[in-house]
C-alpha cells in the first residue's frame, strides 16, 4: 500500500471509508453504515402478517357475533311469539328438532319479511292440523275433526299449488332465455355488445335464486313430514284395514294430506332445476364472454370506433383529446 501525504485529499477520503477500530467485530451498524435500500426483513413481514391475520380474525368474530345477535332478536321478537304453543309431551324428538330448525331458518336476517310471514302462517297451520287430527279426540278422524283439518289443508295446498305454478313458469322462462342467449351468441357482434344484450335479457326475464328459500322449502317439507304426513299415513293405513264402510270425507282429507307432500316436493325439484339452469347460463354464456372481453383489450378500441365515435369529429371521438373544461 502506497504512503500518501498526511494532508492530501485522498488520504482524508481513505480514512473516512476505512472501518474504525472500535467498530470491528460489532454486529450493529451505525447510521452511516445503513444502506438506502435495506434488505428484505422476513421477521418484520411475518409480524405484520400475523397482525393482519389477527385483525381479520377479530373482524370475522365481530361479524359472527353481530349476525347471531340479529338472528336471536328476530327469533325473540318475530318468530317465537308467532308460533302457536304446543305441549312437548305430545311431540317426538324428531318433530321438535324439525320445528326448532324451522325457527332458525325463519330467523335469518336475509329472509324477506313477506316470505317469513307466509311460512310462519304455513307452519302454524301444520301444527294446528297435528293438534286437530291427533290430540282433540280419542277417535282418529272423527267427523268434526275432519272438517276443521280439511279447511287448513285446503289453504296449505292452495298456497303451494300457486307456488308450484310460479316455479314451473320460471323454469319455462329460463328455457326461453337460454334460447335467446344462444341466438345472441351466434350473431356477428362485438363482445361488449353481446354482453350488454345478454345481461339485459337475463335481468328482464329471470330472478336471482336464493339458497335460503331452497333451504326453507326443504325444511318445511321435513316439518310437514314429522308433524302430519308420516304419523297420519301410519294411523290411516291401520284404520282403512278395520273400516267396514268407506268414508268419503276421510278419503278426501287423506288425498289432500298426500297432495301437499307431493306439491311441496315438486316445488323443491323445480327450484333445484331453476338454480341449475341459472348456473348453467353463467358458465355457458357469461363466463366465456367475460374472458374474451378481459383478454382482448383491442376489443375496447374497436367498440369505441364503431359506437362511441359515430357522428363525432376525430378530435371528439378520441377520449384523450377531451377538454377538461368540457367534461365538467
Amino acid at each position: 500500500m502506497d504512503i500518501l501525504p498526511p494532508g492530501s485529499r485522498l488520504a482524508v477520503v481513505r480514512s473516512q471509508l476505512a472501518p474504525s477500530s472500535g467498530s470491528e467485530g460489532s454486529s450493529t451498524p451505525s447510521l452511516n453504515d445503513k444502506e438506502p435500500f435495506p434488505d428484505y426483513n422476513e421477521a418484520d413481514c411475518d409480524n405484520l402478517a400475523s397482525e393482519v391475520a389477527a385483525e381479520k380474525h377479530n373482524d370475522e368474530a365481530w361479524n359472527l357475533a353481530l349476525g347471531r345477535a340479529v338472528r336471536d332478536e328476530i327469533r325473540e321478537l318475530q318468530v317465537d311469539p308467532n308460533i302457536i304453543p304446543y305441549d312437548d309431551k305430545l311431540t317426538t324428538e324428531r318433530s321438535q328438532s324439525a320445528l326448532t330448525r324451522m325457527k332458525e331458518i325463519l330467523s335469518q336476517p336475509q329472509m324477506r319479511m313477506k316470505t317469513r310471514d307466509q311460512f310462519l302462517t304455513l307452519s302454524n297451520m301444520t301444527l294446528e292440523v297435528n293438534l286437530i287430527i291427533f290430540h282433540h279426540s280419542s277417535e282418529f278422524l272423527a267427523p268434526n275433526e275432519i272438517s276443521k283439518a280439511k279447511a287448513l289443508t285446503e289453504t296449505i295446498l292452495t298456497h303451494f299449488a300457486w307456488m308450484d305454478t310460479m316455479l314451473a313458469d320460471l323454469c319455462q322462462t329460463v328455457n326461453y332465455t337460454v334460447s335467446v342467449l344462444g341466438q345472441i351468441e351466434s350473431e356477428d357482434l362485438d363482445v361488449y355488445t353481446k354482453l350488454c344484450q345478454m345481461a339485459r335479457i337475463v335481468a328482464k326475464n329471470l330472478r336471482k335464486p336464493r339458497s335460503l328459500e331452497r333451504k326453507l322449502l326443504g325444511q318445511f317439507l321435513t316439518l310437514y313430514e314429522e308433524w302430519v304426513h308420516t304419523p297420519f299415513l301410519r294411523l290411516r293405513n291401520r284404520q282403512i284395514l278395520n273400516e267396514q264402510t268407506s268414508c268419503p270425507a276421510r278419503a278426501e282429507l287423506s288425498r289432500q294430506i298426500i297432495a301437499i307432500w307431493d306439491v311441496v316436493s315438486r316445488c323443491i325439484e323445480s327450484y333445484e332445476t331453476y338454480i341449475w339452469a341459472t348456473m348453467n347460463i353463467r358458465e355457458e354464456f357469461f363466463v366465456p364472454t367475460m374472458e374474451a372481453l378481459n383478454g382482448a383489450p383491442e376489443l375496447w378500441d374497436k367498440y369505441w370506433r364503431n359506437n362511441m365515435g359515430k357522428n363525432t369529429g376525430p378530435s371528439e371521438a378520441d377520449p384523450r383529446g377531451c377538454d377538461a373544461s368540457q367534461c365538467e
